[in-house]
């Protein structure tokens, strides 16, 4: 007797099986790195960590506790857009008051003095006040106009999401599901700026203390204290990346000590890694591993960052080693050199 026959697959199970095979959401699995367009973070290393920068067409959220630099990398993410080939200005909207302008004066290049007028800013006082916002910028964008002063927008940068559910909600289960709601509208609404006008969006998130470790959310050391993003998991699938910024204070708790480090929690392009960084007086740079963060290579490098001659520093914003000169000086009025051209949409 002849033994049967292997069993093909019809046609039909093949096509049945392909329907069952997972298949990727978000835009940039669909594409080769090389292809998507991407902001720089000015820094070589950080670039690095994260493969050429922040990816349009996406929504990258930035979480950390306080002090850990997420204000001061959306600043240096406004004012690097119009220098990067992305070639864009920023719209800013903020929710925790006031907006911080004197230290993006201070970030300004001085010789740039028209680098501000690629910034537009508005308020966001609650998750309705967003939306409002996030549906007049749409128009915005849709007809950008022909002002030969600004350049198009195509860098949303939202700080913080966290404040703007910090009130009226609490913690019945009716809150809890018009709270989640309020996630999937305006997250919707800011993966559709991204995807349809090629956009990098950027949103800021707090954290809180972890007591119980939840499924599916992210939980890191920061400060002594086992935190997590805020907003949990319903948050945590409305963005593509999420980038998790921590520090850790060393010996008096002053500031100069403290080492920080951004992590890639979760992102559909990379693998989970991350890099040591700095925040100087001009801007957020990353530390290579050799570097350790001894107190005193850091003051040292303080006291290079706050130099009141002219110094260069090597900022990636697209071209290979282009030495952009950043002058810092000392008992000069701030605003000097500086023209303020702040836009509001309210």
């Amino acid at each position: 007797m002849r033994p049967p026959a292997p069993k093909v697959p019809s046609a039909a199970s093949s096509s049945s099986y392909s329907q069952r095979e997972p298949r990727p959401e978000n835009p940039l699995l669909l594409l080769p790195s090389s292809r998507v367009t991407k902001l720089s973070l000015g820094c070589p290393l950080l670039d690095r960590l994260l493969s050429g920068g922040l990816p349009a067409a996406s929504v990258t959220e930035i979480a950390g506790e306080s002090a850990t630099g997420k204000t001061q990398l959306c600043l240096q993410l406004a004012l690097l857009a119009p220098q990067s080939p992305l070639s864009a200005s920023s719209l800013f909207l903020h929710s925790d008051l006031p907006f911080p302008l004197h230290r993006l004066r201070r970030l300004a290049p001085k010789s740039r003095p028209d680098i501000l007028d690629h910034v537009l800013v508005a308020a966001a006082h609650s998750p309705t006040d967003l939306l409002s916002l996030l549906a007049r910028a749409q128009r915005l964008l849709a007809n950008p106009g022909r002002s030969p002063h600004r350049l198009p927008i195509r860098l949303i940068l939202l700080d913080s999401i966290a404040s703007l559910f910090r009130a009226d909600f609490d913690a019945s289960p009716a809150d809890l599901r018009r709270r989640s709601a309020l996630f999937f509208q305006i997250s919707a609404k800011l993966k559709e700026l991204a995807y349809r006008h090629q956009c990098v969006v950027v949103v800021t998130n707090q954290v809180v203390d972890v007591v119980e470790e939840g499924a599916g959310n992210t939980v890191a050391w920061s400060s002594g204290r086992r935190v997590s993003p805020a907003l949990g998991i319903a948050w945590a699938n409305c963005v593509n990346m999420r980038l998790f910024l921590t520090r850790e204070v060393g010996g008096d708790g002053a500031s100069g000590s403290a080492r920080r480090r951004m992590k890639v929690a979760f992102a559909p392009h990379l693998p989970e890694r991350s890099c040591e960084f700095m925040i100087r007086r001009d801007g957020v740079f990353g530390v290579e591993p050799a570097e350790s963060y001894c107190p005193k290579k850091f003051q040292n490098a303080q006291a290079l960052g706050s130099h009141q001659n002219a110094h260069k520093v090597q900022c990636n914003l697209g071209k290979r080693n282009q030495e952009v000169a950043l002058v810092k000086s000392q008992g000069r009025d701030e605003n000097s050199g500086v023209k303020v051209g702040i836009f509001t949409l309210c």
